[in-house]
């Protein structure tokens, strides 16, 4: 079939229709896209909030821990100092 035999008004008709019914459907896949996206957002915010909140809560019960423990109960509890220096200077002739 030749371009020839149709009629320039079906072609446009048919361009028309199609333009419109593309033109239809985007605003509805945009909506529909921007829903998911806010939704995400708010997920996000939400599970980064609770992990914020969570954070400062096991930093303030670390703290609380901390200042019941006797003195005797600190992190350097069994530790002694060296009697020597590490390292020692080799004898200096001037």
């Amino acid at each position: 079939m030749a371009m020839g035999d149709r009629s320039p008004l079906l072609v446009i008709s048919l361009w028309m229709c199609f333009g419109r019914a593309a033109a239809f459907t985007e605003p509805y896949v945009c909506y529909v896209l921007d829903g998911i996206l806010f939704l995400y957002g708010i997920i996000l915010t939400a599970l980064y909030c609770r992990i914020k909140v969570n954070n400062a809560r096991l930093a303030k019960a670390k703290i609380s821990k901390s200042a019941k423990k006797s003195p005797e109960e600190s992190i350097y509890t069994g530790l002694t100092p060296h009697a020597t220096d590490t390292y020692e200077t080799i004898g200096q002739k001037k």
